[in-house]
């Protein structure tokens, strides 16, 4: 049976023991799983996320990251980083809002690393813009001006690197 089909939520789990409860605290869980039928083990991380929006409504996650008979006891041992989202480097089943587990490939955010760098610089320059124009308040328009200008400037480099 291949592990990532999409497939019901409760039925996949009714299926499923615990061998061991890595961590756990109010809002997540991490603990190794495994399907007695088929033999196959996965990682499972448990979400619990208070939506503040809906009234305080609690919604529950899943993740199931398939893994191999040889990684089991590097889970159970302590001996392999099981940390969501940064050890989850390959396909897994999660859960929405719905009964249903469907694949999800995080492979497409890898390099997203100098994206992120990328908005923190942009961020920073938009700080001190905005600290440098509070403190402008003897300033000249042309020197206001002048001040937008290397601010845009900046946004620029910031972007044009590689």
């Amino acid at each position: 049976m291949d592990s990532l089909l999409p497939r019901d939520k409760d039925e996949f789990i009714s299926c499923l023991e615990t061998l061991k409860e890595l961590e756990k605290s109010e809002f997540e869980t991490y603990s190794v799983v495994k399907n007695p039928e088929t033999g196959e083990h996965y990682l499972r991380y448990f979400l619990s996320h208070i939506n503040l929006s809906e009234g305080g409504r609690r919604d529950d996650y899943d993740h199931f990251l398939p893994i191999d008979s040889d990684d089991v006891l590097g889970y159970m041992f302590g001996e392999q980083a099981y940390r969501f989202p940064e050890n989850w480097r390959t396909s897994y089943l999660r859960s929405g809002n719905d009964n249903r587990l469907i694949p999800f490939d995080p492979s497409e955010n890898y390099d997203l690393e100098e994206e992120a760098a990328a908005e923190l610089a942009m961020l920073e320059q938009l700080e001190q813009f905005k600290q440098q124009w509070a403190d402008s308040e003897n300033l000249s328009a042309e020197e206001k001006e002048k001040l937008t200008k290397e601010y845009f400037a900046a946004l620029d480099k910031i972007l044009k690197q590689p």
